[in-house]
């Protein structure tokens, strides 16, 4: 009776862990998470392109990087201000390349080798944003190893249907599964930390960074500077947040609250604080929450915004009336 159960129990296993990973669905939420990708890497290379002598150039804050063996950026072997900017150069075009869906393949390992070479060459400048883009670029270079380039490519607005509709043709699961899992991780090792220190435990942590005018970014009521009880409101909020979001996460009927809820925790902190491209990044891991229907309508919604419409009508022309 055992043996028959357990083979039973190892059989259902294996179709949900097959089930989980790799059953196919439309790539919709797929090409809508390169794109956004894409636009998040630009942003970060453009971001840094004023500054990246002064960081990573060979008379710049560290002119002699130490690199671990582990490291495997290009310039620990072939460094100047030439291979800097070539490295530049092509990070901004790969960048571009994923926006539009095209050379995905090439251009996912050359801005993901990128980011990986500059980062590297002075770590000491990195945030979490700055890493986890790294990680995301990654995942998504390893992806585009072994993915057909008709899926990488996919339109982000989709094919045109013979009804007029947009259609999506199906694509692997197990890239954004494991952007899901990676986000999910995320919290609970955040957490984790934040509750080792007195002012979270205490609820002051959210006075103090507000109060770092250095990082300010936007201002805020100054109520929320100064108000202990506002102080303490802030900081238990957002360790609930994030205490709860990886649960709520994977329930279907709690998904979208959790997507909104994290969304609105860290870019409140970005609105407040300059905490780099953190918000950026950690937008990218709830993309790949959303169903391809949400994603569809996203991309729906941001095409018809985006499309152009004068802003005053011509009139149209009077005919005189002959006299």
């Amino acid at each position: 009776m055992i043996g028959p159960r357990l083979r039973a129990l190892g059989g259902g296993v294996r179709a949900g862990w097959s089930r989980f990973w790799f059953t196919p669905t439309p790539g919709a939420t797929l090409a809508l998470w390169r794109c956004a990708a894409g636009w998040t890497a630009l942003a970060w290379f453009l971001a840094l392109g004023l500054d990246l002598v002064t960081f990573f150039g060979e008379s710049g804050l560290r002119p002699d990087p130490y690199y671990g063996d582990h490291r495997i950026g290009v310039l620990q072997w072939v460094g100047g201000d030439r291979m800097l900017w070539g490295l530049y150069v092509s990070g901004v075009l790969s960048s571009g390349a994923l926006i539009v869906g095209r050379w995905v393949r090439p251009a996912a390992l050359v801005v993901a080798y990128a980011v990986v070479s500059i980062q590297l060459d002075n770590s000491s400048i990195l945030n979490a944003g700055d890493i986890l883009l790294r990680i995301w670029l990654v995942y998504f270079a390893l992806f585009a190893l072994v993915t057909p380039s008709r899926i990488l490519g996919i339109r982000v607005f989709g094919a045109p249907a013979s009804d007029g509709s947009r259609s999506y043709p199906s694509a692997p699961t197990w890239f954004l599964r494991l952007v899901q899992i990676q986000l999910t991780i995320i919290y609970p090792a955040g957490l984790f930390h934040k509750l080792d220190g007195s002012t979270w435990r205490h609820g002051t942590a959210a006075l103090y960074a507000l109060g770092l005018e250095d990082f300010e970014r936007f201002p805020v009521p100054e109520f929320l500077r100064t108000s202990l009880i506002a102080g303490w409101v802030l900081t238990y909020l957002t360790l609930a947040i994030e205490c709860t979001v990886p649960f709520l996460l994977w329930n279907r009927r709690t998904r979208r609250f959790a997507i909104c809820a994290g969304l609105a925790l860290h870019l409140g902190f970005d609105y407040a604080l300059r905490v780099g491209f953190f918000a950026w990044a950690m937008t990218l891991g709830y993309v790949a929450f959303l169903t391809p229907t949400e994603s569809a309508t996203i991309v729906r919604w941001v095409r018809s915004s985006a499309t152009w419409r004068p802003l005053v009508r011509r009139r149209r022309p009077v005919l005189e009336e002959s006299l």
